[in-house]
């Protein structure tokens, strides 16, 4: 074997560990859950299914912070993202919009919230940035 034999053999074994890290960390492919939303003092929200299954929802701050406004509770919620464990959903990341989905009269709606004041949109609960007034919810139909 060459000097320049070692170097390539070196690169390929590095490269092939790289992979295999990457695949170890991989969520997998997604998935979704649907149910009630379920806030609970103390524990991650949840998502209560069709067959009294509770399953928690795990996620960005962002994310969870959606899932435990008080305005969303008991709503239909279906979520996107991966299963972590028997029990534990790790809901996709909170940049894309179709993470969190309600489900009202028949309808598919995205979550935001918006400030009437300064009509500036926010995709989390809180203070307009602009006027520090709370946001309302604001639900945006998707279309089909």
């Amino acid at each position: 074997m060459t000097q320049g034999d070692g170097a390539k053999m070196e690169s390929m074994v590095w490269a092939l560990l790289v992979a295999l890290a990457a695949a170890a960390v991989s969520p997998g492919p997604s998935s979704l859950v649907r149910g009630r939303l379920v806030q609970r003092e103390g524990k991650p929200p949840a998502i209560e299914t069709a067959g009294r299954e509770l399953i928690s929802a795990e996620g960005e701050p962002e994310t969870l912070a959606v899932l435990n406004d008080k305005r969303l509770a008991g709503f239909d919620i279906e979520l996107v993202g991966h299963y972590a464990a028997p029990g534990r959903f790790m809901v996709g990341p909170f940049y894309t919009s179709s993470s969190i989905i309600v489900h009202k009269d028949g309808k598919r709606f995205s979550v935001t919230y918006w400030c009437p004041v300064c009509s500036i949109r926010a995709y989390t609960p809180g203070k307009c940035v602009c006027c520090q007034q709370e946001t309302n919810l604001d639900l945006q139909e998707l279309k089909p």
